[in-house]
């Protein structure tokens, strides 16, 4: 079949990503953005997953599920997959996902409860960022097509907080002075409890000029940090604050790109559900315990065993409080954390490590550090069912 060749495809069911999936030729093809009972026209593309890729051309009928999507990019960015469904479609997709998944593996579906969905407000997001090779385009930053590396130029987006969506703006307007012609950059943006932390990734190291736009973008829009990560290593443009999370009332440093729940709303009720689901069981082991979202918490009640394995670029320049000091993004660590509770409940809790201690001045208690361990055979996880909507 010629690359070019459009077939007509009725959609049939979800996918895991929720992309349609119809049937071509005894092989799934993989859809996005449409839903089952969508007739389409579409063009094949690359094998993967046992299947194809598909790209819609033209829809001859619409599924009884679509409904219209509130964002003006939809269909085009890959940012988000569900917002053409109404709100009983999505929450039936989502947790069809994850009892299929759980039936793969075994582990009977009938623990999932009800589908507790939260606002859409995302307080962590990367974007690309892209300079054109003449001079006079403007730049491009935003989220890429699904199946594609093409990227979406944003005006919009209605799932970040709108702080960081202010930056993304901001951003745009001073790639100039940041990227060469043709330069392109990944953009991660965090806000922490200390202000909104920004990580550049990009193949070529920031010139002087960059670095003073930098300065005055960070001035300007109150960031925390910047960090431009490049050739293997992180290269710390300033620190105007220390950037910290609140977990469980510690406040936790927190490396450049580091993993945090997307959405605030969405880590409170799983911690709800953790203390929930453990209640004064202890002692505890938190397997990929990332910065302690959940370690903290529970070492209120008693002793916390805290896993997590990290490797990361080593700063080049000791111009942040903790490089060299064995902070997480001094370098790979691996090792693991132990809180247990010090003085009354509501006490933060106490924690002893392997690592350096903290430079002077900073806050006593870490985040977990960093080991490599695997649960027991017999161990199964509990499953998540809180999500952000698309």
């Amino acid at each position: 079949m010629s690359p070019d060749e459009l077939v007509e495809l009725s959609v049939e069911s979800f996918g895991a990503r929720g992309d349609g999936i119809a049937q071509h030729g005894g092989e799934p093809v993989f859809l996005p953005f449409s839903v089952p009972g969508d007739r389409v026209r579409a063009r094949l593309g690359a094998r993967r997953g046992g299947g194809r890729e598909g790209r819609v051309v033209d829809r001859l009928a619409s599924g009884l599920e679509r409904a219209d999507p509130p964002c003006r990019h939809f269909g085009v960015c890959g940012g988000c997959a569900l917002q053409h469904l109404g709100a009983s479609s999505y929450q039936a997709v989502k947790l069809g996902v994850l009892r299929t998944a759980l039936e793969r593996v075994g582990i009977d579906p009938g623990v999932v409860e009800p589908l507790r969905v939260v606002p859409p407000a995302r307080r962590r997001a990367r974007v690309g960022l892209v300079r054109p090779g003449h001079p006079l385009l403007p730049a491009r930053i935003g989220f890429r097509e699904r199946f594609r590396h093409e990227l979406v130029d944003i005006t919009e987006c209605l799932i970040l907080e709108a702080p960081l969506f202010v930056v993304v703006t901001r951003l745009r307007q001073v790639a100039a002075d940041l990227l060469p012609p043709g330069g392109s950059a990944e953009a991660t943006l965090t806000r922490t409890d200390s202000g909104i932390d920004l990580l550049i990734e990009a193949a070529e190291q920031p010139a002087l000029g960059a670095l003073e736009a930098l300065a005055a973008f960070a001035e300007e829009c109150d960031l925390a940090r910047i960090v431009w990560r490049s050739s293997g290593e992180e290269i710390p443009v300033l620190e105007r604050r220390p950037v910290r999370v609140l977990l469980s009332g510690v406040a936790v440093p927190v490396p450049p790109g580091a993993f945090l729940q997307a959405s605030r709303a969405a880590e409170m009720i799983l911690v709800e559900e953790v203390l929930s689901g453990i209640a004064s069981l202890r002692p505890a082991l938190d397997l990929f315990a990332g910065l302690g979202t959940f370690a903290f918490t529970l070492a209120q009640a008693g002793p916390v065993h805290a896993v997590e394995a990290r490797s990361a670029p080593p700063l080049r320049s000791p111009a942040l409080p903790w490089a060299g000091h064995g902070s997480p993004s001094s370098g790979a660590t691996s090792s693991a954390i132990r809180c247990r509770r010090n003085g009354p409940p509501a006490m933060p809790p106490r924690c002893s490590t392997h690592r350096a201690p903290a430079p002077p001045g900073w806050p006593r208690h870490s985040p977990p550090p960093h080991s490599t361990r695997s649960l027991p055979s017999h161990a199964t996880p509990r499953p998540s069912r809180v999500t952000p909507p698309n």
